[in-house]
């Protein structure tokens, strides 16, 4: 299950974005948030499945290279980082990061949603293309939609 941190495989205006977030908030603001994921193969959905993690058969997260034309993941996670990952929500300094970054991100990223519910609380990592978006830009650039 291995978990992918490249970004060859997302949605051409989802990479800009993450670069973006990466020099105006991870960089400018010295923010201890990490890109944690990008996509994810059959596999790894396969097992985030089995492993009750996810209930969705099909992630905005899953792509398909090899598909002709390619199919391009469409969401990425951020996850707290200082030396170990964290989502521990309970951890007041862990949960105003979340927040602080969801907003700046949304702020230099507009193209984004900040998403995401699972069963137990909000997905303050989850952010993906809005769909406005993704239709604009489907005959050129085909993708996973919601």
């Amino acid at each position: 299950m291995k978990i992918l941190r490249t970004t060859e495989m997302l949605h051409p205006v989802l990479r800009d974005c993450i670069e973006r977030i990466q020099k105006k908030v991870i960089d400018t603001h010295n923010a201890p948030i990490r890109l944690f994921e990008t996509g994810r193969d059959h596999d790894r959905q396969q097992t985030l499945i089995q492993k009750g993690k996810t209930k969705d058969l099909i992630s905005l997260h899953s792509f398909n290279l090899e598909n002709n034309p390619p199919l391009y993941a469409t969401a990425v996670d951020y996850v707290f980082y200082d030396g170990k990952w964290s989502w521990n929500l309970r951890d007041k300094t862990v949960q105003a990061w979340y927040e602080l970054f969801g907003n700046l991100a949304l702020d230099v990223c507009p193209e984004l949603e900040w998403a995401g519910f699972n069963r137990k609380s909000i997905n303050y990592c989850h952010f993906q293309l809005r769909y406005a978006i993704l239709l604009e830009n489907l005959e050129k650039i085909p993708c996973v939609t919601p």
